[in-house]
């Protein structure tokens, strides 16, 4: 099944190179289509944190029973990064749920 995914940019404008980021942050999830059916992805600039040029992502993932999981918030020193590790932490935690089946 493929996982549709929306992706929103908190203070700041969304980049193309940031919207392919996450599209190929995406395919990681497509493996687990089975349990999943779409992605949220919320990625924001934190202008208020004394180190400027923080950004966070925080993925949110839809199952096929139209239940949300809302999965950690990662903070990294570029959007690009905040999205990689925000994914990382999502395949790990669909391994795992994964393994209950």
């Amino acid at each position: 099944m493929e996982i549709g995914m929306q992706m929103t940019c908190i203070e700041f404008p969304g980049a193309a190179s940031l919207e392919r980021e996450a599209a190929l942050q995406l395919l990681r999830l497509q493996t687990y289509g089975v349990l999943i059916s779409r992605c949220r992805l919320a990625i924001k600039a934190f202008a208020a944190c004394p180190e400027s040029g923080h950004d966070g992502a925080q993925p949110e993932t839809g199952s096929t029973e139209d239940k949300c999981r809302r999965i950690g918030r990662c903070v990294r020193d570029s959007a690009d990064a905040a999205v990689q590790w925000a994914f990382s932490i999502a395949v790990r935690c669909l391994e795992l749920i994964s393994l209950c089946f």
